[in-house]
């Protein structure tokens, strides 16, 4: 049959246009789920077009989200995270896996580490409490256990935990009355640092399935001590090492570097040390006429009976050092961070 050129023109077109792309697979979380059905709800309202485009989902997804839209407030309402995008609905050992939430939730307020045998061992003891004969404690229920109550693995570090807060509170409330007679610029603050200078970074980004070997760490260590004010003044950094005059600074004066080189046999901060460094600042601020107080930790070396004409000592509580020290809340870290570029980049341009 002739086709008239109408249709003839019709059917190229068709031909031509390109298929529309397919749309990704998308899997909304809890939250954003629980975000859709409140924007459902608000006025003036959006049809399930409108949603669909707006969280990247068909409108038949949008359908049924709003058709459980109890169910999920109820998930939401329940569950530790909003970031799970599938829930177990029900399991065999229910009251077990509750029960030994309770205790775990219970540990970790107590900040007692725990670990998947002995999370195994309880569940066991329980399992025996509840006559449940036919519960293994199997890696796969621990597994399964974990997924359910968004329970991960993390490493234990800082000091935080044994922190007495009362006391980290009493201290703060006092610390107006302290400060009252200082400007900011003569609130000063000191803290030591030990510093592995020649360690390597122990992480390392590598391809999947691969080994990732090192070499021993190295442990030659300096202590480095940083004096800052509340406004930003730095006072010149503080280096203890080993060597009176190490074979690097030969043929340099030390006197003249940008910190102040000390050494002892430990490479350790020592009272006869912190001594000839407070009494040096307090020569510096006599001369500058100024008065200072200056925050610092209750460590052996810090000592307490001196007396300063132009310096007053301020100490930290004892072990609140993780809450109260501002030095040990990010500015040594970043210090650290960026020696550790700088002792890393001759290698790797090296190579």
């Amino acid at each position: 049959m002739a086709t008239t050129p109408k249709c003839k023109k019709r059917i190229l077109e068709n031909d031509s246009a390109s298929p529309s792309p397919k749309r990704a697979r998308k899997d909304l979380s809890l939250e954003e789920k629980i975000n859709l059905i409140e924007d459902s709800d608000k006025i003036p309202k959006l049809t399930q077009k409108q949603l669909g485009e707006k969280y990247g989902i068909g409108c038949a997804t949008v359908s049924d989200i709003l058709k459980k839209k109890e169910f999920y407030n109820k998930q939401y309402a329940d569950n530790s995270t909003g970031n799970k995008k599938r829930f177990t609905i029900s399991s065999k050992y229910g009251d077990l896996n509750d029960l030994l939430f309770k205790w775990f939730t219970q540990a970790r307020a107590k900040n007692i580490p725990l670990s998947g045998p002995i999370l195994q061992e309880k569940a066991l003891h329980f399992a025996k409490e509840l006559d449940l004969t036919d519960f293994k404690a199997s890696n796969g229920w621990l597994d399964s256990w974990k997924s359910r109550f968004s329970i991960a693995h993390f490493k234990v570090c800082g000091e935080s935990g044994d922190v007495n807060l009362e006391t980290v509170n009493n201290f703060l409330s006092r610390i107006d009355t302290n400060v009252q007679d200082y400007q900011p610029e003569d609130i000063f603050n000191c803290y030591e640092t030990g510093l592995f200078f020649r360690a390597l970074p122990d992480k390392t980004l590598a391809q999947k399935k691969s080994a990732c070997k090192g070499g021993k760490i190295a442990k030659e260590r300096l202590t480095v001590m940083f004096c800052c004010s509340a406004m930003g003044e730095k006072l010149k950094p503080m280096v203890i090492g080993k060597a009176r005059k190490p074979r690097c600074f030969k043929n340099i004066d030390v006197t003249n570097l940008s910190v102040i080189w000390r050494s002892n046999k430990k490479s350790w901060m020592t009272e006869a040390t912190f001594l000839d460094w407070i009494k040096s600042v307090n020569r510096i601020m006599r001369l500058k006429k100024r008065n200072i107080i200056l925050f610092l930790d209750n460590a052996t070396s810090h000592s307490h009976e001196i007396q300063l004409s132009n310096v007053k000592l301020s100490f930290l509580p004892p072990n609140t050092t993780s809450k109260l020290q501002p030095l040990d809340l990010g500015i040594i870290r970043a210090f650290k961070a960026r020696y550790r570029k700088k002792n890393v980049k001759p290698s790797y341009i090296k190579h």
